[in-house]
């Protein structure tokens, strides 16, 4: 009893230490990705894709694999768009450095925490100019694709922009998704793939081609970045 008392004061005390820090390490950290992606030279595979994406009258859904984070957000940065970021602790800091980015971070997902909370992720959605999300989740497995976002698409009628990035020097973390950080003065590709629209009567089977569509896209437009970046000239591990 006394054991279990002692790890909730010591979870409550992680978060107060976390909610006190994040508002300094978020701005430094936003800035940093700033200055850091400012001194690479940014390339664009597939912008007619993004093109014809602005053709159509609804918000758009940029959908990546969690790895590009960092080089996505500055990418998409100061346009208010939306970002699902997960209600953990650590998702706090996030949720901060996002909102220096020029995002509105939204906590929650929408493949968990059911209809309200896929209502409140719609809701939010329509109110704003598009977002970006991850298409993996946020714990993964990496690069397999997760049924959530489909269910944004579905009920917001909001076409699918499916966009990767690679870098020809960077580091790469040892996380579970292997998350990619350019290098200062490398060159990033960012690519993207053909638009996919869900329909609104579609079943759960066609929800399933859709994920295998979105899953296959994203791979192969990572490959062609790779490709064109020099396939991870250099890459260290951290």
């Amino acid at each position: 009893m006394f054991s279990e008392s002692a790890t909730i004061h010591e979870k409550l005390k992680k978060r107060r230490n976390i909610a006190r820090v994040a508002p300094v390490l978020s701005r430094l950290a936003a800035g940093a990705l700033r200055l850091l992606h400012r001194t690479c030279r940014i390339e664009t595979l597939g912008e007619e894709h993004f093109l014809a994406s602005q053709e159509i009258a609804a918000p758009k859904i940029a959908a990546f694999w969690h790895f590009s984070y960092p080089t996505i957000l500055y990418y998409f940065r100061d346009q208010g768009y939306l970002t699902i970021i997960s209600r953990s602790r650590d998702g706090e800091l996030a949720a901060q450095m996002a909102r220096h980015l020029g995002f509105y971070p939204f906590r929650g997902s929408p493949g968990k925490g059911g209809v309200a909370a896929l209502k409140g992720i719609i809701s939010a959605f329509k109110n704003s100019p598009g977002g970006g999300f991850v298409a993996d989740g946020s714990q993964g497995p990496a690069q397999i694709a997760q049924k959530g976002l489909l269910l944004l698409a579905l009920y917001s009628g909001s076409p699918i922009i499916p966009v990767s990035i690679a870098a020809d020097r960077c580091r790469r973390f040892s996380t579970w998704d292997k998350t990619v950080l350019p290098m200062p003065f490398s060159r990033v590709v960012v690519s993207f793939g053909p638009v996919i629209q869900v329909e609104r009567n579609s079943s759960s089977l066609d929800l399933e081609n859709y994920r295998v569509e979105l899953e296959k896209t994203l791979n192969e437009i990572t490959d062609r970045a790779q490709k064109k970046a020099g396939s991870f000239g250099i890459t260290r591990q951290i």
